[in-house]
């Protein structure tokens, strides 16, 4: 049904007040709900309902007529808000419009703001630079009007000295302080002037005499204020002195007259280390190096003190005061430093190469210190940073790279090259041949009348009499050579002279260092006459090489150091090795083969080796292989250098222990086959008691002492080795011997005891059947011990029936060698003799 033909129910103004407030636009505003909205439209409808109860049944009229009513005033509402919304939309296209309209025309007028703003940057950038060329030609003008107003006044008063007039320029002397700063300057231009104008000879006769004049007042001024302790005057001076001449002529007047270098007191101190002796401390390497020469650390305390005094001083005083520091260190080096230095090194090589090192190593480490001293006292004064200025006495250095110049400078003439360590080598040439010199020469008074080896010793003898001769040379004395054939070479002096008066001074001395008669400290003899170096005597070497590496810490490069690390060792292994134990091993070998009947010499010449081995060891992993190890390649040298000598040394050791046990074997069977028939058969048996009997034929009771008491002896010198293994070996040889002793009923308990009870009986059979009573006795059957060769063994006087207890065939042999092997031997002989 449409609007229009729906029945009209009561007008608007029928409807109640409560509803007709809800027909309104704030009503829709916001979220509506529906049901809500009906429910309040008929709130009082269904009210109405209820009060008349009574009715038939339910009338929907008033609601119709109200929900019509309602419909009616919501079209008309909702054609309200359309015309309104149909009015806004139209104002807002008008609006929006005008304003897109605005934004363009503010557009336009931001670009003509801009076009106007950048005219004005380019022309007030165009009257920047007309104002710079302005100005630029303003600098340049005035420059060429004050070059000329200062050419017109060079050129008057170089006119004025054509006449021999100079008191206009005299005048602005006396003017005060910017007086004479303009007279320096003047004076520098005239002088130039003069040089370059050759023709007028009076003008510069003139000009040159004035400025000599007017450089020799400043000077004279200057040092009035430096005697008076004027800073103030010394200051204006100095500034004047730099603008005449750069301030070369002050610099050098203040350096030159410093205290410092003209104190009769300092000179007085160097004629009196002229004149003094050497520390002998320094040549004795048994002693620690002494400290430093007490007169460098007084001197070096002094420059100290004068430096850090004078770094204030030349701040407050010198234009650039980095100048006069430097010159002033450059001084202090070249001529105290320098000439104190070279006084100790030249007083110390006079009497050792050690000496010289030890010195020379002392002073680099205190002058080092110096240097770090006056670096800390440079950086601490911040004027003392300045550059370089026209003079050209400052370089583009600072104080601190001065002073390494410096420190380099003084050090170069001992250090560079291979100069140092020739010393070293030479210094340990001389040491360690002394050490090994009763050793060298002991040996080659053994090989006297061989001529085996003797080229080699003869070599090396050779080698160190020229390290140690022309080497040391006293006050006053000749050189001499040190004869090889000498033990104590203390007893001639450093040098192998005989002792003049003032050496004899120094050899007593050295007595009371304990540097003489101490080569029994030195050498150890053993029972056989055998002379080797002691531990003590190793030692020694290994702290003389010690000191040399911290030295060679000190004087070498951080570059080069581990190449000098390496020549110092190699010196180390040549002497120990080349010069010692190879020397000593290599007699050994040959004595072995010479002599048929076996010594022990050669245990301690293996002893000696393995525990110099051991010591070269620890040597090496604490001194050497620190520094080395950063370096690939020298480590590597290094290490195979230390491992061919250590196997050269071990190898040789392994050939005397063979050589020596070869020896012994060979020896006892020498003996074993001197053995009678009888030797165990004796018929005064008195007698026989007390003679030395060996074993191998029949044996009566009384024998069997004899055969215990050799066996005793065996025992005795096997005991001497105090290896446990060999003990119990011979323990069971001697149970073996008191077969012979015991009667025949109690063998049987004898055999059951202690070693021989481990045995096997028919092992036992080739020692029972020397028993003189072995077949009256019939101790086979007593035991049950069968000889399985009886039935086809020969008469029993034949001799390969004889059995010998150190026969190839004899299994209690083979039970013993079973326990060593010739590894066994080696290690543990040589453990034997560390005891």
């Amino acid at each position: 049904m449409s609007t229009s033909s729906r029945p009209r129910g009561p007008r608007l103004f029928d409807l109640p007040h409560d509803v007709k407030k809800l027909l309104t636009i704030d009503t829709f505003k916001g979220n509506v709900s529906t049901d809500d909205f009906m429910e309040q439209i008929s709130t009082n409808l269904v009210a109405q309902m209820k009060d008349h109860t009574g009715a038939a049944a339910f009338d929907p009229k008033p609601f119709i007529r109200t929900f019509e009513n309602v419909l009616d005033e919501l079209i008309q509402l909702r054609t309200r808000v359309q015309e309104q919304c149909d009015e806004l939309e139209n104002s807002t296209q008008i609006v929006e419009h005008q304003y897109k309209q605005d934004i363009a025309d503010m557009h336009n007028s931001f670009k003509d703001v801009y076009r106007s703003y950048d005219n004005l940057e380019s022309r007030i950038g165009d009257v920047g630079n007309t104002a710079i060329r302005i100005g630029e030609q303003l600098e340049t003008i005035d420059k060429q009007r004050s070059r000329a107003s200062e050419s017109r006044d060079i050129i008057e008063y170089f006119m004025e000295f054509q006449e021999g007039n100079s008191e206009r320029l005299s005048l602005l002397c006396e003017g005060g302080d910017e007086g004479q700063l303009k007279a320096a300057i003047i004076c520098r231009r005239l002088n130039a002037v003069a040089k370059e104008v050759d023709t007028d000879v009076k003008a510069r006769i003139g000009i040159e005499k004035f400025c000599e004049s007017f450089e020799k007042e400043m000077l004279e001024d200057f040092d009035r204020a430096y005697t008076e302790g004027d800073p103030r005057v010394m200051a204006h001076r100095a500034k004047v002195l730099f603008e005449f001449n750069g301030g070369a002529s002050c610099v050098q007047t203040y350096v030159n007259q410093h205290e410092f270098f003209i104190s009769n007191k300092k000179i007085e101190e160097m004629e009196e280390l002229r004149r003094s002796e050497d520390n002998l401390d320094l040549s004795n390497p048994n002693i620690p190096p002494p400290e430093v020469d007490t007169s460098l650390v007084k001197l070096y305390d002094d420059i100290r003190i004068t430096v850090r005094k004078e770094a204030n001083i030349i701040s407050a005083v010198f234009p650039q005061p980095a100048t006069v520091m430097q010159v002033f260190l450059q001084r202090v080096f070249a001529q105290s430093i320098q000439n104190h230095v070279e006084l100790l090194l030249s007083r110390a090589e006079r009497y050792s190469h050690l000496a010289y090192l030890r010195t020379l190593a002392s002073t680099h480490a205190e002058t080092k210190r110096l240097v770090d001293n006056l670096k800390f006292y440079c950086d601490k004064e911040a004027k003392l940073t300045d550059a370089a200025d026209a003079s050209g006495l400052l370089t583009s250095a600072s104080p601190e790279e001065a002073l390494d110049r410096c420190m380099n400078d003084l050090f170069v003439p001992y250090t560079e090259a291979d100069r140092y360590l020739s010393r070293e080598k030479l210094a340990l040439n001389e040491l360690f041949g002394r050490i090994i010199a009763e050793f060298l020469n002991y040996m080659q008074e053994r090989k006297k009348n061989s001529a085996r080896n003797q080229s080699v010793l003869t070599r090396t003898l050779n080698q160190i009499s020229a390290s140690t001769s022309g080497a040391m040379l006293y006050p006053g004395s000749e050189q001499h050579t040190l004869s090889p054939i000498s033990t104590n070479p203390f007893d001639r002096g450093f040098d192998g002279a005989s002792p003049t008066t003032e050496n004899a001074n120094l050899s007593n001395n050295n007595n009371r260092n304990g540097l003489m008669n101490d080569t029994g400290n030195l050498v150890t003899v053993d029972d056989d006459g055998f002379k080797l170096l002691s531990q003590n005597a190793i030692m020694r070497m290994l702290n003389i090489h010690a000191e040399s590496i911290v030295r060679c810490m000190e004087l070498s490069d951080t570059q080069n150091l581990p190449n000098s690390i390496l020549f110092l060792y190699s010196v180390l292994l040549d002497f120990i090795g080349t010069k010692y134990l190879d020397i000593a091993l290599d007699d050994v070998i040959e004595e072995l083969g010479s002599k048929a009947e076996p010594d022990t010499s050669c245990f301690p010449v293996v002893s000696t080796t393995t525990k110099v081995l051991q010591l070269m060891q620890k040597h090496f992993q604490t001194a050497v292989l620190p520094l080395v190890v950063g370096s690939p390649s020298v480590h590597r040298n290094v290490l195979g250098s230390k491992n061919t000598f250590m196997a050269a040394l071990e190898s040789k050791a392994n050939d005397v222990l063979r050589k020596e046990l070869e020896s012994i074997t060979s020896w006892l069977k020498e003996l074993l086959s001197l053995q009678k028939r009888n030797d165990f058969r004796p018929k005064d048996e008195d007698i026989i008691m007390m003679s030395m009997g060996t074993q191998k034929f029949y044996v009566t009771p009384t024998g069997g002492l004899l055969v215990t008491k050799d066996i005793s002896k065996y025992e005795e010198v096997i005991q001497m080795f105090k290896i446990p293994a060999l003990n119990d070996l011979y323990e069971m040889l001697r149970q073996l011997g008191n077969i012979f002793l015991v009667k025949p009923e109690i063998l049987r308990s004898i055999l059951s005891e202690g070693y021989l009870a481990r045995l096997d009986p028919s092992m036992l059979y080739p020692y029972l059947e020397k028993r003189v009573d072995f077949k009256s006795a019939k101790l086979d059957r007593i035991l049950g011990v069968v000889d399985e060769n009886a039935a086809t063994a020969p008469p029993a006087d034949s001799k390969a029936q004889r059995r010998s207890l150190f026969v190839n065939e004899n299994t209690v042999l083979k039970e013993m060698r079973k326990n060593y092997n010739r590894d066994f031997l080696n290690q543990e002989f040589i453990a034997a003799f560390k005891n």
